[in-house]
């Protein structure tokens, strides 16, 4: 009777980033800008603040939104070229 050695696998967990988290975090990030465009801006004073507040955050949401996935992205390339060499 043979007795099976297990197989060992050695294996390297890639470390990639959530996407969700940095997407939230561009976009609170963009909220922020937006903001204080709003607050300290060229055009501050000029027009209601609820109408600029209004249409500066849906710019600087989305292009932080925007920005957050790109990071999380070039992260994600990055954990991925590295993991490549580990092999």
């Amino acid at each position: 009777m043979e007795s099976e050695q297990p197989e060992f696998y050695v294996t390297n967990p890639r470390r990639a980033p959530r996407y969700g988290r940095f997407m939230f975090l561009g976009a609170v990030l963009g909220a922020i800008a937006g903001l204080l465009i709003v607050q300290f801006g060229p055009g501050a004073g000029y027009y209601a603040i609820g109408d600029v507040v209004t249409a500066t955050l849906l710019t600087a949401v989305p292009v932080g939104i925007f920005l957050g996935a790109l990071v999380a992205l070039l992260l994600d390339r990055k954990s991925l070229k590295k993991s490549k060499k580990l092999d």
